[in-house]
């Protein structure tokens, strides 16, 4: 194991992460013994993140999964954000081993920020889908395969 430490956070109250009036930024981490993402494992995570636009736990705006962090902007649905933010990397990391990795994908817990305002809402979004480019991986978002944000599909 890494002599890097895990974030420790102190969370707010449960009932707070399952406000459907509020619109969460989490980070989840990968675990410091995953530098980055094989392509395989990363389209498997990939996947996973898509089908939460459509399956109704969270209602999920924009998403970027860089070569060691995944970006969510999201608000609840059927299950609060603490509730599927573990059980997603659960399933994640079980779906990994089925591809040949080994050991923990992700660092527990994660980071979370509640979004402000519209103005914060729209700024976190492009914040979200720009980090490849700011990274310097690609020239244009679009150019990233494992970003997306609610707007590419209007």
């Amino acid at each position: 194991m890494s002599g890097i430490p895990y974030p420790h956070r102190i969370r707010r109250p449960r009932d707070h992460y399952a406000n459907r009036e509020l619109r969460f930024h989490i980070t989840i981490h990968a675990h410091p013994e995953v530098a980055s993402w094989p392509r395989n494992v990363g389209d498997a995570i990939w996947r996973t993140v898509v089908e939460q636009s459509s399956v109704g736990r969270v209602e999920l705006f924009a998403a970027c999964l860089m070569p060691d962090h995944l970006h969510l902007l999201l608000r609840p649905a059927a299950s609060d954000v603490v509730r599927f933010a573990n059980t997603w990397k659960s399933f994640t990391t079980r779906e990994s081993w089925k591809l040949g990795h080994r050991g923990p994908l992700w660092q527990p817990g994660f980071w979370d920020r509640t979004i402000g305002d519209q103005a914060d809402f729209n700024t976190t979004a492009e914040y979200i889908v720009r980090n490849p480019v700011e990274a310097g991986l690609v020239a244009g978002a679009r150019e990233w395969p494992w970003t997306w944000a609610w707007y590419w599909d209007e």
